[in-house]
């Protein structure tokens, strides 16, 4: 029963909530312990309380799911896991999980908070609605980035949060190509929403966030508010590794066909995630070249 709970929570989701060490690194206070702390900690909380809202979303969507390939085999779809004993294990975690939230930052529990009742509100009527509902989800990541920044006290770019928005814009769309593509002619009777959409439309919204999205990054590389904050204004160079990680992302939907499930596209795809590697320690080197800025914070 543990296992199937656990397996209920979608772990490998938990890499969305990863954006919360955003405001962390560019804020560069990546190398000091107590603020890595703190958002390793608001990491956690916030991504058990996202757990919790899965398990939700997962019982009020258990007979909708139950027709999709693929999620019929999530333990309430599939009838593995008795209903009332999902929900009786998330009334115990969701509850403490927001306690030490806002013990952690009120602030951040607030959000949090914000964060719960924008995925209810989500889950009972925006995701019915066209393009909404795929802004929705974008607007979830945006939440996210600026609770990382919110628990360590430190602003967040506008650019950061547009890129943030542009790309999970981008991966929105992908999810309902996906779906769309793999379910067909049963697409709307998984989604009722998939039947307002068509592959042409939505290969036309993917062009369109794509390019916004490496537009706004790299604006946000030669803007000089960015060149003062992170005391760097080479940042310019780390736009070519951005255009492969989108052009890449472009190849795992349209080619490979695993745009209906983003989080495993990613997490199986070698290129992604060692060009997500590389941006970051380039950021790093970036910012604090040969890292002389550490010695007064290892020190």
């Amino acid at each position: 029963m543990i296992l199937l709970y656990i397996k209920l929570m979608r772990l490998p989701q938990w890499i969305k909530n990863s954006i919360l060490f955003a405001g962390l690194i560019f804020s560069k206070k990546v190398f000091e312990i107590p603020s890595f702390t703190k958002v390793s900690v608001a990491f956690f909380l916030f991504s058990l309380v996202a757990s919790c809202q899965y398990v939700f979303n997962d019982f009020l969507d258990r007979n909708e799911d139950a027709k999709h390939p693929e999620k019929k085999f999530r333990p309430l779809a599939s009838g593995e896991l008795d209903s009332g004993i999902a929900l009786s294990i998330t009334g115990v975690i969701l509850p403490i999980s927001l306690v030490f939230a806002y013990i952690l930052s009120p602030a951040f529990f607030y959000l949090t908070i914000f964060y719960l009742i924008f995925n209810i509100l989500y889950s009972k009527v925006l995701k019915h609605i066209v393009i909404l509902d795929v802004m929705s989800i974008s607007i979830g990541f945006v939440i996210r980035a600026i609770a990382g920044a919110i628990v360590i006290g430190v602003q967040f770019s506008q650019w950061l949060l547009l890129c943030t928005f542009m790309l999970a814009l981008f991966w929105g769309f992908s999810k309902r190509r996906g779906e769309i593509n793999i379910l067909q002619s049963e697409a709307k009777k998984h989604r009722k929403i998939l039947d307002e959409y068509s592959l042409e439309f939505l290969d036309l919204m993917m062009a369109i966030v794509a390019s916004l999205t490496l537009i706004s990054y790299v604006m946000y590389t030669v803007s000089q508010e960015t060149a003062k904050n992170l005391g760097t204004p080479n940042m310019i160079y780390t736009v070519p590794i951005v255009v492969y990680a989108i052009f890449r992302s472009l190849y795992i939907i349209y080619i490979k066909n695993m745009g209906h499930d983003p989080t495993k596209a990613i997490l199986t795809d070698r290129s992604v995630l060692l060009s997500g590697l590389i941006w970051l320690v380039v950021v790093l080197f970036l910012m604090f070249g040969n890292f002389a800025e550490l010695s007064p914070v290892l020190h």
